[in-house]
């Protein structure tokens, strides 16, 4: 059977819409150098300070819809109204003429604490804030008698506002970049998507050789790739939405959450179709000719198709954001064929794959809500009131540090600039007011990145100077090309997107405007100030935070460790657990992209295949942990009304494995916690001692594979005994078998899983302790 290559789908979408963003980057900075080079008279007049407009521009327009955009300018607003009126005051009082370098810079820094400690201020609306008080108060110094108390504001404030609107101009012209749409369009791209994933893994599924199996999963991979950045990019646009006045928004903000649950009951079971399929040990599988034959019509083919298109369109109706369920008749009636199956260890993967499918075919929700018995709502509430309380303490010391931070290396960078060099101090804390993000920082890598964009952004605009030295208009002419490029080269892996902002505005502050005196001066001269910036911030980094990305990963695998714990100990109602153990992940793969990107110094290297590894198997735990959770919800379904003693013998084959899948796995996850923390021989060895008897014994030969086949095959023995005593309608009954069998697969996978997450662990902690005499088998 010949296979044929799938190309890497989406990317040429994704191009060209990155491509169109960098044109309309390119649009905002044109309207604002138009603005202020040939605008009239009394508006160029209060464009004192072009360079806050780009800023704010590039800040808000890059990669935004109108809908972000538009919340962004709100964000510039807010933090003019800020800043502004508390720096008239403060001028009305001091005067601005009386200030010095060091006067500035506990301005600037006593400011910033105040803007940066408010949990409601968003990132953007601090980072123009920022922005603002560095211009105003080194401005100040710098112009002494001459920047009115109240005109010299009113000037920053102007370029703000030029930036905002330029932004918006910028996505109206020559037509409006909606974020209803971008979604609208993500959503169909996304369901042809998982339709090409689940058309794929299908035919490897009816192949007839594992070869041409392992060939078209493999077609499959980059697919997903590309499903999971399609659904990144749909999570990131959905925001803007709310900003905007469009006749289908309200229709869309009735029915996105639906669509939204739809992305994830579609997601997890192709992803559920994938891990059966790597249990298959032999094809072809072992199914009735009529199955197979309904599983390769035209029907389905087309259902996959057609019928999740339905979903792609929020709002084009009021239809669309409610569809109906759907049933694959001919898919239902040769499920009886499965009776005839016999349930071993070999066999329950191709229930898995099947209990997956049906779960995609007719738009299953993979999260049911469990009903909770009385009493349980309120122990939940409780644990959960309890937690927001810890969490809130955590994030209250997180904000005072950040505030700390930002306002003791701007207040430091402002005042060792104008040390430097005092007309142009400005640069030290311009650079660095971009920068900060809530959390923590890899500080390492924005320094290096935003020296070498401005290093190349220089270099361009003192080339571009020297060649057509005081035409003004050229100049600008070909900087439309530079800010197009660099922002394309946010999304590089060499500049990302605080280097490709550096490379704008480095070749922007040197072509954009006049006055700056010889190029080649002025670019060595902020150079050395960007410089003095960054120093500033990578030391208040070091000193505030003094902790390696790689120690926070060992942390945050701990951390995951503890909520999958959770999620095994409350294994019949894991719905809550599982959301945090999604997010507990979401935060592990951030901080291994930092590690990754961190230098190691004298320490070790950061082993990123190990941590990627863990978090790839603790995912794979927690989409059968989903789908574990709804067949368990399908089997009570089906089994409701049932009077005969055959339901009660089945709910205790059900818990006594759910029993054997806690005793086989939270034991050891604890265990595993325990040890990601070691950091001495003696803290190992009591560890060790401590959890004696929990943790697998991987050098005696318990293989994952073996442990999970066990388990398996206990559970397959006592459901054949249940289900010979089952007295259901046949297609209950033919369900029943279905969802049982697939239950079955995924406790042993489970317990399967946990060894492999060990493994994993295991290798990491060999790795980063090499002259510790590490024995994990005299466990």
């Amino acid at each position: 059977m010949g296979v044929r290559a799938v190309a890497l789908p989406h990317a040429g979408a994704i191009w060209q819409e990155r491509l169109g963003s960098a044109f309309r980057t390119a649009l905002a900075c044109t309207i604002i150098g138009c603005t202020a080079l040939y605008g009239p008279e009394p508006v160029s007049h209060q464009i004192q300070f072009p360079s806050v407009a780009y800023v704010t521009a590039i800040l808000i327009v890059s990669d935004a819809t109108l809908g972000t955009t538009l919340r962004g300018s709100w964000h510039a607003l807010c933090a003019t109204v800020l800043v502004v009126p508390s720096t008239v005051l403060c001028f009305s009082v001091v005067g601005p003429s009386r200030f010095t370098e060091v006067g500035a810079s506990v301005a600037v820094a006593l400011t910033a604490f105040v803007v940066s400690v408010p949990e409601c201020l968003p990132i953007l609306t601090k980072r123009i804030a920022y922005v603002q008080l560095v211009i105003i108060y080194v401005g100040a110094v710098v112009r002494g008698h001459k920047a009115g108390p109240v005109t010299h504001p009113v000037h920053i404030a102007a370029c703000t506002a030029l930036g905002a609107s330029s932004s918006v101009l910028a996505l109206i012209l020559p037509y409006p970049r909606l974020a209803a749409t971008e979604v609208k369009k993500h959503f169909r791209s996304y369901t042809k998507n998982a339709s090409e994933r689940s058309s794929l893994y299908l035919k490897a599924f009816l192949s007839d050789d594992k070869s041409t199996a392992d060939d078209l999963i493999s077609q499959a991979e980059p697919i997903s790739q590309s499903g999971i950045k399609l659904l990144d990019h749909i999570n990131r646009v959905q925001e803007g939405v709310k900003w905007e006045t469009h006749h289908h928004v309200q229709d869309f903000k009735n029915g996105f959450v639906k669509t939204g649950a739809r992305f994830i009951s579609m997601e997890t079971p192709i992803t559920g179709m994938k891990t059966a399929l790597s249990a298959i040990s032999s094809f072809p599988v072992v199914i009735d000719q009529e199955l197979k034959t309904v599983l390769q019509s035209s029907q389905v083919k087309q259902m996959l198709k057609l019928e999740h298109a339905k979903c792609s369109l929020p709002f084009d109706h009021h239809d669309a954001v409610t569809v109906p369920e759907r049933k694959n008749q001919p898919f239902e009636k040769s499920l009886n064929t499965l009776v005839n199956i016999s349930p071993t260890h070999r066999n329950l993967p191709v229930f898995f794959f099947l209990s997956c499918f049906e779960l995609l075919v007719n738009d299953s929700n993979v999260n049911p809500k469990p009903e909770s018995p009385n009493g349980e709502d309120k122990r939940l509430a409780k644990r959960s009131r309890f937690k927001e309380a810890i969490v809130g303490q955590s994030s209250s010391t997180e904000r005072l540090v950040f505030a700390l931070k930002c306002s003791i290396a701007l207040g430091l960078a402002v005042l060792l600039g104008m040390f430097f060099d005092k007309k142009n101090g400005y640069w030290s804390g311009l650079t660095i007011a971009i920068s900060f993000v809530q959390g923590r920082l890899p500080v390492f890598t924005v320094a290096n990145n935003r020296v070498q964009g401005t290093a190349f952004g220089s270099v361009y605009g003192v080339l571009g100077s020297l060649l057509l030295h005081q035409v003004i208009e050229l100049r600008f002419i070909i900087l439309l090309p530079w800010i197009v490029f660099t922002s394309m080269l946010q999304h590089s892996q060499m500049f990302g997107e605080s280097g490709g902002f550096a490379a704008v505005l480095g070749a922007l502050l040197i072509l954009g405007r006049r006055n700056y005196g010889p190029p080649k001066q002025f670019a060595i001269a902020r150079l050395t100030e960007v410089s003095i910036g960054l120093f500033c911030m990578v030391l208040l980094e070091v000193i505030l935070q003094p902790v390696r990305a790689a120690t926070l990963v060992k942390l945050q695998v701990s951390r995951c460790l503890g909520t999958l714990d959770e999620c095994l100990n409350e294994i019949a109602s894991p719905k809550e657990n599982i959301k945090k153990l999604k997010s507990d992940l979401n935060g592990l793969s951030n901080l291994i992209n930092d590690a990754k990107s961190e230098p190691s110094f004298w320490f070790l290297p950061f082993k990123a295949s190990c941590y990627d590894d863990t978090r790839k198997r603790l995912s794979n735990m927690v989409d059968l942990m989903q789908i574990m959770t709804c067949n368990m919800e399908f089997i009570s379904i089906l089994s409701q009304g049932s009077d005969g003693g055959w339901w009660k013998e089945l709910q205790e084959h059900i818990s006594g494995n759910l029993e054997i899948l806690k005793e086989n796995t939270s034991p050891r996850v604890k265990c595993l916690q325990k040890m990601t923390l070691i950091k001495s021989n003696k803290t190992f060895d009591y560890h060790l001692q401590e959890s004696e008897g929990f943790c697998f014994d991987l050098e005696s030969g318990s293989q994952p594979t073996e442990a999970a086949i066990k388990v398996m095959d206990a559970f397959v023995q006592q459901l054949k005994e249940v289900t010979d005593k089952i007295q259901s309608e046949e297609e209950s009954k033919r369900k029943l078998i279905l969802h049982l069998n697939s239950l079955g697969f995924c406790i042993g996978y489970l317990v399967g899983e946990t060894l492999q997450v060990e493994k994993c662990i295991k290798e990491i902690i060999r790795c980063e302790n090499p002259k510790l005499p590490l024995e994990f088998n005299k466990v």
